[in-house]
């Protein structure tokens, strides 16, 4: 990121269970590299501060982000069981003091290119004080950018539906149409499926 512009943070949400995929969806792979790797792989281009949020499985993630040394942007979140929000916390309250905003990314949404990323953050460039999120299928979610003045109520959010809400009650909201953030993977079917491609 160019010196002259404000510092953002990246936070990679891989704290869920996974339930419906079986196994550590995170630890999956998907052309010749787990999820967790190609998506930290891909921010790392961004040139922001990456910060990785673990959860259920930790332990073999935090092994794996070890051996391909990319372990350095790990923050366990103790309470993922308690969803979503629980990870855009950790992830808020790990946030370094000067950046003037934080960026959420799920390790799932595997078709995200940098030139999708690169575009939320030119939107929010424009206008720091502004949310900026993905728009596709008719909805918006992440990838999103909130600015600091948004963290208290980061802070203070306590169910599953992430920011989803915060995004819908904020005046202040700009989308950019990203139909690669459509996709998010839940079964390994799905996942064979695009690797057969």
């Amino acid at each position: 990121m160019d010196k002259t512009q404000p510092k953002l943070a990246i936070a990679l949400l891989a704290a869920g269970q996974a339930s419906r995929f079986g196994s550590p969806k995170q630890l999956a792979h998907y052309q010749g590299q787990t999820l967790i790797e190609r998506s930290i792989t891909l921010l790392e281009k961004i040139n922001c501060e990456v910060l990785v949020i673990t959860g259920a499985h930790h332990p073999v993630i935090h092994q794996h982000l070890k051996e391909i040394s990319k372990d350095g942007y790990v923050f366990f979140n103790q309470d993922w069981q308690q969803g979503m929000s629980s990870s855009i916390k950790a992830a808020v309250s790990q946030c370094p003091e000067d950046c003037a905003g934080i960026m959420f990314v799920t390790v799932d949404q595997i078709q995200l290119t940098q030139a999708d990323i690169q575009s939320l953050i030119n939107l929010w460039q424009q206008d720091i004080s502004s949310i900026v999120c993905a728009e596709y299928a008719g909805h918006r979610g992440v990838p999103a950018i909130f600015p600091r003045p948004y963290f208290s109520q980061l802070l203070d959010l306590d169910d599953d539906k992430g920011a989803r809400n915060l995004i819908k009650s904020s005046p202040n909201v700009s989308a950019v149409l990203l139909p690669n953030a459509e996709l998010d993977i839940d079964t390994v079917d799905q996942l064979n499926e695009l690797n057969d491609l």
